[in-house]
């Protein structure tokens, strides 16, 4: 029940912004756990209580709190990302998932999201070295897989419930290999453009 009221607040609320609003509806963990659940094939064997339950190391709230979201790392180049989470890999319990979150208002269109995307996951990649949270030195084999995560609510009709997914794949040019490719588990870049009501 007063997750309901705090929803009902949150959304009649004029004063707060429709980026701030976003950020809050993305916080929760209801909410998280059902986009993990549908989106992420890192979490599609598991079901929405699971991945609640598994989210954030504080069972009493209700909500997951994003951390580290300005990258100043490069001179005049700074990067804010709405909302970034540092989680237990579900499938390996020696890595970590960086899921960068962004809640986009307008389909700016002609790819922008994309290469956004591919630039965010890149710098937070860059950003895991010698990171608390990351790889130390010269240990790349360590690095946690990142994800960029966008979700696009005004867009053309035609988009509706689409769900784009991007990542760099390994593909042998000549010879035969005999190792695994590598490359899907580095990095991913997702782009959600859910049913808009008409």
């Amino acid at each position: 029940m007063e997750e309901r009221k705090a929803w009902e607040a949150l959304l009649k609320d004029p004063q707060r912004s429709y980026d701030a609003q976003c950020k809050k509806i993305l916080s929760l963990k209801k909410i998280l756990a059902y986009l993990y659940e549908e989106c992420l094939s890192e979490y599609r064997h598991l079901s929405s209580k699971e991945i609640y339950d598994r989210l954030d190391m504080d069972p009493t709230s209700n909500k997951v709190v994003g951390q580290n979201v300005e990258d100043l790392k490069i001179p005049d180049s700074k990067v804010c990302y709405d909302l970034l989470f540092k989680l237990a890999h579900p499938k390996d319990p020696k890595r970590r998932l960086w899921i960068d979150m962004e809640p986009q208002g307008i389909d700016p269109g002609k790819d922008a999201l994309y290469h956004r995307g591919f630039y965010y996951v890149c710098r937070l990649i860059d950003g895991q070295r010698n990171d608390p949270q990351g790889f130390t030195g010269d240990a790349y084999a360590d690095m946690h897989k990142v994800i960029s995560f966008w979700i696009c609510l005004r867009h053309p009709r035609y988009k509706d419930n689409k769900l784009y997914r991007y990542y760099v794949e390994e593909n042998w040019i000549t010879g035969k290999g005999k190792t695994k490719q590598r490359g899907k588990d580095t990095m991913e870049v997702l782009i959600l453009y859910p049913r808009r009501r008409y």
